[in-house]
């Protein structure tokens, strides 16, 4: 029988295990560690702060610290779990200190991956991961006129608006030949990058950034095009540098856990990790992506949280599953709504899954109604099945719900003539009556004769 459970991390993964648990069980005594001084809180949230769109930082906290006390529930914040001994079933923190556990939930999060560039190490080069990372940066604003930011990702370009928002000069300098390469294809981010230029933002592709220049703090960023190796310096007053995560794995790797191929912790579909009474959650595991079943690690808050459920609960006792990573994502830059989910044309080659897409241009409402916004839609198909794997929308409003109808779409399994058939609603006022999404679906359709 399960009577103490503890969980490491108070990020969106740890505390919603905690909680999880705590529902399942009201007897079972938890105890969250924490090594940053704060209790649960947004991450997502953090370029917000910056651009004033959050008000106040504490905004963003989402379990503040007095209301663990009324679900029974030890946090301790600000202390550091340094080992485990999975034989002897404890942890031991501050140090010294140690605790027995019955399960243990390991939810560790992710960490800044900081790329080969000479000058990392001065002041004013920031990342942007945590609360703090997000105060500092937010006392630049007033201080400074321009900002380069190295990496053209989810981060890097939400942090990127913000700046630009409080009247700076900035750069995105992105090491690939396109932005947002982990979410959409080259010729949709072709499209994001053009409306982004148009709004302010300087942004520079395929150009890696090689040191960042001046003695105590940055005077530029010394950047090489990958393609003509013409050398430019960008003149920067401060940095930030958003070239991706990497899991927290070492005390999953002292318990003895298997690591997998994308340096997460191996999970199964309990979230269990390969030490029995050991679970794992958030951006530290690995899981299966839900198509093809191949390992991945999402970095995705939505992920997280139902990876959480699943592992707070079975460690309570439960006996729940989690279906592994579709991978919905969206953000939202100058006004632009940019989603995607499943796979994109450059995973399905990755995982070796031959696809048929349907590309059209559509609108959010009927071409006769005014007001209309245009929308890029692509949906992705197994050229084999017809089973619907993919999708990515762009467009100044409606792209998010219509995602999400994709994902829904992807995980009950359905086919380009499913797709196709789907009844939409209708009114001139919000949509067409056929929806692009079924537009899109019609496109594969006759491609692959369905």
């Amino acid at each position: 029988m399960v009577e103490q459970i503890v969980v490491v991390g108070c990020g969106a993964a740890g505390a919603t295990a905690a909680m999880q648990a705590r529902k399942l069980n009201r007897k079972v005594e938890i105890t969250v560690f924490n090594t940053e001084p704060y209790s649960q809180y947004s991450r997502c949230g953090l370029p917000y702060t910056i651009s004033g769109k959050v008000r106040e930082f504490d905004d963003l906290v989402l379990t503040p610290p007095e209301n663990w006390a009324g679900l029974k529930i030890d946090a301790k914040l600000a202390t550091t779990v340094n080992d485990v001994d999975s034989k002897a079933k404890t942890v031991t923190y501050s140090d010294s200190e140690s605790m027995e556990y019955d399960a243990l939930v390991i939810a560790t999060g992710a960490e800044n991956a900081d790329p080969p560039i000479k000058g990392l190490d001065k002041e004013r080069v920031y990342g942007l991961r945590t609360m703090d990372d997000a105060k500092v940066l937010a006392t630049e604003i007033g201080k400074s006129k321009k900002a380069v930011v190295i990496g053209g990702g989810l981060i890097g370009m939400e942090a990127a608006e913000a700046f630009h928002e409080k009247g700076l000069d900035v750069t995105v300098v992105e090491f690939l030949p396109n932005i947002l390469l982990a979410m959409i294809d080259p010729d949709m981010a072709a499209l994001v990058e053009e409306h982004c230029k148009e709004h302010g933002l300087e942004i520079v592709t395929n150009t890696a950034a090689q040191e960042i220049l001046g003695d105590s703090s940055p005077e530029a960023v010394r950047v090489q095009n990958r393609e003509t190796n013409n050398v430019t310096d960008i003149p920067v007053d401060f940095v930030v540098v958003a070239t991706g995560v990497r899991p927290v794995t070492d005390l999953a790797e002292k318990a003895g856990a298997e690591i997998g191929r994308t340096r997460g912790i191996v999970t199964d579909n309990r979230m269990m990790t390969s030490v029995p009474d050991i679970y794992a959650c958030g951006d530290c595991a690995e899981n299966p992506e839900f198509i093809t079943r191949m390992p991945s690690v999402s970095g995705l808050g939505t992920i997280a949280v139902r990876q959480a459920r699943v592992a707070g609960m079975n460690a309570a006792g439960g006996d729940v599953t989690f279906p592994g990573i579709v991978g919905a994502k969206v953000t939202k830059l100058f006004g632009m709504e940019i989603a995607s989910t499943g796979l994109t044309g450059a995973t399905a080659d990755g995982y070796g899954v031959e696809v048929t897409k349907g590309s059209i241009k559509g609108s959010s409402k009927p071409p006769y109604y005014v007001g209309g916004k245009d929308l890029k839609v692509k949906t992705y198909f197994d050229k084999a099945t017809a089973k619907l794997v993919g999708g990515q929308i762009i467009g100044l409003e409606d792209a998010a719900m219509r995602i999400n109808v994709i994902t829904l779409g992807i995980q009950h399994d359905i086919d380009v003539a499913d797709l196709f058939d789907f009844e939409n609603c209708y009114a001139p006022a919000i949509c067409d009556t056929w929806d692009p999404i079924v537009t899109s679906a019609d496109a594969a359709r006759r491609r692959l004769k369905r």
